[in-house]
């Protein structure tokens, strides 16, 4: 889950690399909020040709991401343009996959930098910026449901499982995280330093050592967590 944001490929000597916005998107299977639109910023004094790839998120048995393709379940335009040095390109991407579904399904929707005909052919040197935006797609009327559970038996070790038990995706940063019966506060800027990411799918889990979290106060085995949400 560390891909959130993640630069696939870099190659090269330094250079002024594009942006690519948004790049979280949680959609809806059907309907207007099916849609979403990009901005991709070209900052650089060249053209930036870009061709853009879906691929469908898929996890093995150690809940590490496989990324499968998936063409077919989105439309988006254009899919291969040449974006202008000091300009911008809009992109549009609509979900065009089953409508029926049950829980949240989640894609990467990848902006792939093509290299330009005859670029640094002396040196061989190239540079190729690959953005691998993070898309959600939920049918309506299904929500996350964590389920959480501490062990601290030694003071040295201290690890929090959080199940996501719902039909949605679980986001994290919508919780405040409280230890000790309540006394000790973790806000989410904290916590995320002993995460994987900030997203837990249905049927998954992450086990984190929070140990580093706590160490002005030690927890006892008797400790408590409650999380609470935000909204």
């Amino acid at each position: 889950m560390r891909k959130l944001l993640l630069l696939l490929l870099w190659l090269s000597t330094p250079a002024m690399a594009y942006q690519v916005q948004p790049m979280i998107v949680d959609l809806a299977s059907h309907g207007k909020n099916s849609l979403v639109t990009y901005r991709l910023q070209n900052p650089s004094d060249s053209a930036l040709p870009i061709e853009i790839e879906v691929f469908k998120r898929t996890f093995d048995e150690n809940q590490t991401e496989v990324l499968v393709p998936a063409e077919d379940d989105f439309i988006v335009l254009p899919p291969q343009v040449e974006v202008p040095a000091k300009s911008y390109q809009v992109f549009r991407a609509k979900y065009l996959g089953s409508p029926e579904l049950k829980e949240t399904s989640s894609y990467r929707i990848v902006f792939k930098q093509l290299p330009l005909p005859n670029e640094d052919e002396k040196s061989g040197v190239k540079m190729v910026f690959n953005f691998a935006t993070l898309v959600f797609v939920s049918p309506e009327g299904i929500k996350a449901q964590q389920q959480s559970t501490i062990n601290c038996e030694k003071i040295s070790f201290c690890m929090l499982t959080i199940s996501n038990e719902g039909e949605r995706v679980l986001d994290l940063s919508n919780f405040d995280y409280h230890f000790h019966d309540g006394k000790t506060k973790v806000s989410w800027a904290q916590f995320q330093s002993v995460t994987p990411g900030r997203f837990i799918m249905p049927g998954h889990k992450v086990e984190l050592d929070i140990k580093p979290l706590l160490e002005d106060k030690p927890t006892p085995s008797a400790a408590l967590i409650n999380l609470f949400d935000k909204k």
